[in-house]
């Protein structure tokens, strides 16, 4: 493989860190806004969160407004995370080896999570759009053009990016980027993983201790050691050999 060592590398050399830019207005004229603005607003604010009024009031218009571009809080929804794929280098179906594409869309897919803090938390609850549908199919299409079986190629697209979704779902969340009512943040999670009051179980207690340095291990790092023993399983289950 041709990929560099680690995860967090690859996001480096992708420059997914750089923030949305904010819309720009001009000031003494009513506000002009476009679909593609309304939708730039939208990511930068968090999809996750957002309501038709608080992006309009961010574009210094009125909602009504927001009306002649988007039917609903969810149409906005759904067109933000197309612009964000849109706007994402996802690797070309052509790449040298397979092992090499799904690491190389995992990496996309992670970079353009990171940048688009709400957009995981979607995906994970079910928001499917056209570019996600239209991209996956993309994707899988290239395994198959690498040797993969139809049924196989769609099996390891979902296995690797339903791994980066839920990852970067959770740490959105643990670390606050994304409010949310049921998951606490990283150090609530690590404080109530308290050792067991039986001490007739040490195994339980390293166990424990282990659960909760994991708590603490970059995401990243985290995210690539799952996603090696993934790949490992795939080559091993359903790869063309």
């Amino acid at each position: 493989m041709t990929r560099s060592d680690d995860l967090e590398s690859d996001l480096s050399d992708s420059g997914t860190d750089d923030a949305p830019a904010p819309v720009k207005r001009k000031r003494g004229r009513p506000a002009i806004v476009t679909g593609e603005q309304i939708c730039e607003t939208a990511l930068e604010m968090g999809v996750a969160t957002i309501t038709m009024t608080s992006v309009a009031s961010q574009l210094g218009v009125n909602h009504a407004t927001l009306y002649r571009y988007v039917t609903s809080r969810d149409d906005l929804v759904r067109q933000a995370i197309d612009l964000a794929i849109q706007r994402t280098d996802f690797p070309e179906p052509n790449a040298a080896d397979w092992r090499q594409f799904l690491w190389d869309t995992a990496v996309a897919l992670t970079g353009m999570l990171d940048r688009y803090p709400g957009i995981a938390t979607e995906l994970a609850g079910g928001t499917f759009t056209h570019q996600v549908l239209r991209r996956g199919a993309e994707m899988m299409a290239g395994l198959v053009a690498l040797g993969f079986e139809p049924t196989k190629a769609v099996l390891a697209m979902e296995f690797v990016t339903d791994l980066v979704v839920d990852h970067s779902r959770k740490t959105e969340q643990l670390d606050g980027r994304v409010p949310s009512q049921s998951m606490p943040s990283r150090d609530k999670l690590a404080q109530d993983w308290s050792d067991p009051a039986d001490s007739e179980e040490p195994s339980l207690s390293e166990i424990i201790a282990a659960g909760r340095a994991a708590i603490g291990v970059e995401p990243h790092q985290w995210l690539e050691s799952k996603l090696r023993i993934m790949l490992s399983g795939i080559a091993e289950e359903i790869a063309p050999h």
